[in-house]
């Protein structure tokens, strides 16, 4: 068992209002980021979880813990509003599991992604480049039609 250290980092704009996931997209998110949440924590219980909102200003909603209720909590009581900053998002995670109390854990970044990405490409090669090369593993799930 790989112990790791995890920031999800979830959409909350306001294309996460769109139905075309039942209910709507940004409840389908909330069901996913369930299942990975206690998948991580129950494959080790020293694992690390921790939530990012990514719309608006980028908001960290949970530092690292392995407590799924309080970010499950924290999860069901965001709301859509305004566009998403992807690589803002992404730099505030990495900046979190930088500063994550066990420095053996290995740092992942999970990022649900419900709207369309307006950074510019050479930032997010860059921004790519600097995480891998401090060994930072990042998955991207998109919801919606692109």
């Amino acid at each position: 068992m790989v112990l790791e250290s995890t920031m999800v980092c979830v959409d909350n704009s306001e294309y996460m209002r769109n139905g075309d996931f039942l209910p709507t997209r940004l409840q389908a998110q909330q069901d996913a980021v369930n299942i990975v949440c206690h998948s991580k924590t129950r494959s080790n219980p020293e694992n690390n979880v921790g939530l990012i909102t990514m719309a608006n200003n980028c908001e960290v909603l949970t530092t690292l813990t392995p407590d799924t209720g309080r970010i499950l909590s924290k999860l069901h009581a965001v709301q859509p509003r305004g566009k998403i900053s992807f690589c803002t998002g992404i730099r505030v995670a990495h900046l979190a599991l930088k500063h994550r109390q066990g420095k053996n854990h290995k740092m992942r970044i999970i990022a649900f992604i419900g709207s369309p990405v307006e950074d510019n490409e050479k930032d997010l090669v860059k921004m790519a480049k600097r995480l891998k090369k401090e060994k930072v593993n990042v998955d991207i799930i998109n919801f919606g039609e692109e």
